[in-house]
């Protein structure tokens, strides 16, 4: 075989390879090679959506809150949405929805009251014993399933024991007219956090006693969420802030405060969410729209195009199946990656360039055969032809015994000396 041609054959695979791997790096978005790469209106446009809780026990089941009509659920991951505000006094604003650990009850904090669902917000209970306010947010202790925090405008905290039968204020070290925008329970650090009108609190035992820590937030500065990223899976300490000042985050459980290395200070982050299978990664719903940091918050830059401008993402949830789409709640829902299903030419182009890459390499692989056959042809060799044997069957037994036991060649001989020695004697004659 020529080896010219087959290292020729083999450099050409290998440039072909080499494009292939560009282009499906150039074209793949980064949630996979079918993503659709971009958002995806998912309903409930011109709803001015506040909340959003997906279900634990099923992560299909999206529910959301606005201002104005209350809650709403979809059991398709997003695609279709129902209204289910029975038991709610509307007009309503939902601020937050929230599952406690088993995933059996939903909880509202709205501007009438907190309200719970156990029936998949088919109906909703409205819980007595707190002072009508403002409630902003619900937090839960995983190790303490009876125990719920609630978070208030003007009331500050309360803590329920006993499933919200009975409530008691949690407000010391809270100065008075501070405005709670929302709450977070570490269970593994095991440390309740604030973010308020005034900067950030924590209390080390369940809300009996708050501490301030601002040290290196801006003065005046209204932080409007909280994550420990502990809470989510991430590294023990590390604590994430969303403030009207941009991004803020704290390795040291939040004595110490500092900004990203890409500042976000031209924006309002009023969502922080860490990303199920990589906890280093963070989204933040921000006035600007969705962002993503790939190292712990540190850097970020925008996930992709799709969202409507002039619109600030309230909430973020991961749901659907294998917990693989990301909604942004603004003036609707939002989807990311889309999962429409109207045709997109950048789903199909990567599928095109390898089934092009391995017809490439059938090409190839074939022309060499074809090319080796002419190489490899065995030579033909004529075999003189060999006298066939004497037949002594049965058959040709019997025909010899039909002409005196002699075989008919030597029956022709004679037959033919027979007639030379006739010519011979008329001729003598």
């Amino acid at each position: 075989m020529n080896m010219r041609g087959v290292s020729g054959r083999l450099y050409r695979i290998a440039m072909i390879f080499f494009f292939l791997v560009i282009c499906l790096t150039s074209c793949a978005s980064s949630a996979g090679i079918f993503a659709g790469g971009k958002w995806q209106a998912g309903g409930l446009q011109n709803q001015q959506l506040r909340s959003l809780a997906v279900d634990p026990n099923n992560p299909q089941v999206i529910y959301a809150g606005d201002t104005q009509d209350g809650v709403f659920a979809s059991t398709n991951a997003g695609m279709n949405w129902r209204q289910q505000s029975t038991g709610l006094t509307l007009p309503i604003t939902i601020f937050a929805l929230a599952f406690d650990d088993p995933g059996k009850k939903l909880y509202a904090a709205t501007n009438t009251g907190i309200f719970v669902s156990a029936d998949s917000a088919t109906h909703w209970i409205h819980l007595s014993g707190l002072p009508a306010d403002n409630y902003t947010s619900v937090a839960f202790d995983l190790n303490a399933p009876h125990v719920i925090y609630v978070a208030s405008e003007h009331h500050g905290v309360f803590v329920s024991t006993n499933d919200g039968s009975t409530w008691i204020s949690s407000n010391k070290g809270l100065p008075s007219g501070i405005i709670i925008h929302s709450l977070a329970f570490d269970s593994v650090e095991h440390q309740l956090w604030a973010t308020t009108s005034l900067g950030i609190y924590r209390s080390d035992n369940g809300g009996v006693l708050w501490q301030v820590l601002n040290n290196g937030l801006p003065s005046n500065i209204i932080v409007n969420t909280i994550l420990p990223a502990a809470s989510s899976g991430g590294n023990k300490g590390l604590v994430f802030a969303g403030t009207n000042h941009g991004f803020f985050l704290s390795h040291n459980n939040g004595v110490h405060w500092s900004q990203s290395q890409v500042s976000l200070t031209g924006t309002s982050v009023n969502a922080i969410l860490i990303d199920y299978h990589i906890v280093t990664t963070v989204y933040a719903g921000t006035g600007i729209g969705v962002l993503r940091s790939d190292d712990n918050g540190q850097n970020w830059g925008a996930i992709a195009s799709g969202l409507p401008r002039n619109q600030a993402v309230k909430a973020l949830v991961i749901g659907a199946n294998g917990n693989n789409q990301l909604y942004a709640a603004m003036n609707g829902i939002y989807l990311y990656p889309g999962n429409s299903s109207a045709f997109n030419p950048s789903q199909i182009f990567p599928l095109l360039l390898i089934l092009a890459f391995f017809f490439a390499l059938y090409q190839f692989s074939t022309r060499g055969r074809r090319r080796s056959q002419p190489m490899l042809k065995p030579t033909r060799t004529v075999e003189s032809e060999q006298p066939k044997p004497l037949d002594f069957s049965q058959t040709n037994i019997g025909e010899t015994a039909q002409t005196d036991g002699r075989l008919p060649e030597v029956q022709k001989e004679e037959r033919v000396t027979e007639s030379d020695q006739a010519d011979s004697k008329e001729k003598e004659n």
